[in-house]
C-alpha cells in the first residue's frame, strides 16, 4: 500500500498540489492520504478525487479572498516598510481581532465547506486521517476518518487548520487548534496503518514535525523544497504557481531517483 504524507503551511500546501500532480501523471495511486493543518485539507480534496478542481482553486486563491479587510491590511503591512503612517491601520486592525477573540475565519470555512464533500471522502475508500489539538483536553487527536463521526469531518479538518491567533474551532464543547503544534506530518499515522511505502511532503512551515524511524519493510520517500516557499499567510497567485511549478519538479525527480 502507499501513503501519502501532507505537512501543513498554510499558503505553502502550493507545494503539495505540484508534488502531487507529478505522482498522479506517472499513474500513481495513493491508498491512505493523512495531513496537518493545509496538508488536512489538501488530503481530504485529494481522497475524495477532486484534484484538478483542487489545482485551480489554489491557482485563483488570494489573501484577500481568505482574510477580511482587518488582517489583509495588517498581512500587506507586514510586508513593507514601518513607519508612523502605518500606526492608525495596526492599531484598529489589532483592536478588531482582540474584540472577536481572533481573527475571522469565516472566508476559509466557507472554501472548506464548498469544496470538500464529507460523503465523497467516505466514499473513496481512501484512508484518510488528520490531527489536531484540544485545548479543552490539553492534548493532541489523532484521528482516523473511522474516529470522525458522521457529519463531523468538515469541522474537525477546519479544526486542523485553525492556528494560533485564528478563532478557536469548538466541536462538541471542545475547543481545538492547529495540529501542527503537536505534529505537522503525520507520517506515523501511515506506519500505524501497516503502509509499506510513504511519500512525505514537507513545506519546512513553523511547527512541531516529528522524526519517524521506517521499520522493517517500510520505505519512507521524502520530498522537500530547497528554498524557502514564502510567507505562511500571503497567498500571492504569482507565489502559489512559483510553489506548483517547485513541487512539480521536486516531484519529478523524486520519481526519477525511485527508479534508479
Amino acid at each position: 500500500m502507499i501513503g501519502l504524507a501532507l505537512e501543513g503551511g498554510a499558503s505553502r500546501g502550493a507545494y503539495h498540489i505540484g508534488v502531487i500532480k507529478a505522482y498522479l501523471e506517472a499513474g500513481y495511486k495513493f491508498d491512505g492520504i493523512v495531513g496537518t493543518s493545509i496538508g488536512a485539507i489538501n488530503a481530504a480534496a485529494l481522497a475524495q478525487g477532486d484534484f484538478q478542481a483542487m489545482e485551480e482553486m489554489w491557482l485563483e486563491l488570494t489573501t484577500e479572498k481568505l482574510f477580511d479587510s482587518d488582517v489583509s491590511k495588517l498581512i500587506e503591512i507586514g510586508k513593507s516598510k514601518w513607519d508612523m503612517r502605518y500606526f492608525t491601520d495596526v492599531t484598529n486592525g489589532l483592536r478588531n481581532i482582540i474584540e472577536q477573540r481572533g481573527i475571522d475565519t469565516s472566508r476559509i470555512r466557507s472554501i472548506i465547506y464548498d469544496f470538500i464533500d464529507e460523503q465523497k471522502v467516505r466514499d473513496s475508500g481512501c484512508d484518510f486521517g488528520l490531527v489536531t489539538i484540544s485545548i479543552t483536553d490539553k492534548r493532541p487527536y489523532e484521528l482516523y476518518l473511522e474516529d470522525i463521526p458522521d457529519g463531523l469531518l468538515l469541522p474537525y479538518i477546519e479544526a486542523s487548520s485553525c492556528v494560533p491567533g485564528f478563532k478557536p474551532v469548538v466541536i462538541d464543547n471542545n475547543t481545538f487548534m492547529d495540529g501542527a503544534l503537536y505534529n505537522s506530518c503525520p507520517v506515523n499515522m501511515l506506519i500505524r496503518k501497516n503502509y509499506t511505502e510513504i511519500v512525505i511532503v514537507r513545506t519546512r512551515a513553523p511547527g512541531v514535525y516529528r522524526m519517524v524511524k521506517a521499520p522493517e519493510g517500510v520505505k519512507l520517500r521524502k520530498i522537500m523544497p530547497k528554498r524557502d516557499l514564502g510567507n505562511v499567510l500571503i497567498f500571492s497567485p504569482e507565489k502559489i504557481k512559483e510553489n506548483i511549478e517547485l513541487g512539480y519538479i521536486d516531484g519529478m525527480r523524486s520519481l526519477k531517483d525511485a527508479l534508479t
